[in-house]
């Protein structure tokens, strides 16, 4: 069976990283691919190609996606009806998934059937044929998928944030647009980018590492090299779209800090100090921007994001309310943002340093995003940060670097990104950040 899978199609609700607490060992297999095992225990397993690159090193805006939908099409061993077929028959799921920094192709399966499935995703980035006819096949669903982002108005403005703080690389969606000018050509040469043996993670989730190394030197017969990547640089601005989305929508962001560095950390605290998601089923939000929208009346929404990536990340605070609540819904974001840079209690910095830890260590759940986060870290990293480290570091915070990390988001440029009734929406600068 074929499944797609996406990422960040609205803010995120929990950490932007996750950690594992299974065992977890990472080496260079003799052809230069990156090859981890995650211990697991069961009658089935997982395997992942991780790609270094994700919609941050395109060229031509669309082409990851284009490519992240190429996956298990025709390749020069098997047709992408045999390869549905086989799969079907052995019981197995293949999925793809698109993040920023990476690509990733996943299959589940019974145990006994990890080298046929192997072979399948070692021919995705080593045999694929990238053939004029089913690009048409692709092209269809990767509108259909851009079509289901762009109706989600938290989706939308997520991105829209994005591209006006960092304008190309980080600023790249991981969505085509309806303009985009990606054809079969762009999305091959993209792929031959990327498909590189120094890109390139194999993990396998109830595998030893050296089943998963065999099949990194057995199935994957990719070029070596690497892509190069050009250090995110943050900008800053502010982005307006006049919409039909019933509510109106505001992000105010800020640079933020790099997956795994004590400042993300701060900010991971500060991100749940703030608030905003309900934590007890039908209890008002929590957090402090939960107490600030539960006094806006129904249909208000605020609360806090932290995403972080390899070497950069973006901080902030989304506000959603009907037009004619959306200006105080901005403003009492913007007051509670300015409120933490003078310090939080010591029952609010207690309560957001649990939810962190709490964040860092059950995240995820599920096997394939196991596989893409020990995938994307052995990569962009070299190492696997676990459960253990993050926590580590998420103790070393105090309350005032909480303050100090939010007194340093307010002094930097903000990015503000308004989707809706603009009319009704302030304008970054009336906002007094």
């Amino acid at each position: 069976m074929l499944a797609a899978r996406r990422v960040l199609t609205s803010i995120p609700s929990t950490a932007s990283k996750a950690y594992s607490t299974a065992a977890v060992q990472v080496a260079k297999s003799s052809n230069g691919v990156t090859v981890a095992s995650v211990e697991e225990s069961g009658p089935t397993a997982g395997l992942s190609v991780v790609v270094n690159g994700g919609s941050r090193l395109e060229s031509t805006k669309g082409a990851a996606h284009f490519l992240k939908n190429y996956g298990f099409k025709n390749n020069a061993k098997r047709t992408a009806f045999r390869i549905t077929r086989e799969t079907e028959l052995a019981g197995g799921v293949l999925s793809a998934n698109l993040t920023r920094e990476s690509i990733v192709y996943s299959a589940e399966f019974l145990s006994g059937d990890a080298a046929q499935f192997a072979e399948v995703l070692g021919d995705v980035v080593s045999n694929q044929k990238f053939q004029d006819h089913e690009f048409v096949d692709v092209a269809q669903q990767t509108a259909a998928e851009s079509a289901n982002a762009a109706a989600s108005a938290e989706a939308a403005i997520f991105e829209a944030a994005h591209t006006t703080a960092f304008r190309n690389g980080l600023g790249n969606s991981i969505f085509a647009s309806a303009a985009s000018k990606v054809n079969n050509a762009a999305v091959k040469s993209y792929a031959a980018e990327l498909f590189k043996t120094g890109n390139i993670a194999l993990v396998g989730a109830g595998l030893s590492l050296d089943t998963v190394q065999k099949f990194a030197e057995t199935y994957i017969t990719a070029p070596a090299g690497s892509s190069s990547v050009t250090p995110a640089k943050y900008f800053g601005g502010e982005s307006r779209v006049e919409a039909a989305t019933g509510k109106s929508h505001l992000i105010i962001a800020f640079e933020g800090a790099p997956l795994n560095s004590a400042e993300y950390a701060a900010a991971q605290v500060l991100r749940f100090a703030l608030g905003g998601e309900q934590r007890v089923q039908w209890a008002a939000a929590a957090g402090l921007l939960g107490e600030a929208a539960a006094k806006l009346g129904e249909g208000a929404e605020l609360k806090a994001f932290n995403v972080g990536y390899s070497d950069a990340g973006l901080f902030g605070v989304y506000a959603s309310a009907p037009s004619a609540g959306i200006a105080a819904a901005s403003a009492a974001a913007a007051e509670q943002l300015k409120a933490v840079a003078g310090g939080v209690s010591e029952q609010v910095f207690a309560s957001a340093l649990a939810q962190a830890k709490f964040a860092a260590v059950s995240g995820f759940e599920t096997r394939l995003d196991r596989l893409e986060t020990v995938g994307s870290q052995a990569l962009l990293a070299g190492k696997y940060t676990s459960a253990a480290d993050a926590t580590a570091a998420l103790e070393q915070v105090s309350a005032s670097d909480v303050a100090k990390v939010a007194q340093k988001l307010l002094s930097g440029k903000a990015t503000t990104a308004a989707l809706g009734d603009v009319y009704s929406i302030p304008y970054g600068d009336s906002l007094s950040l």
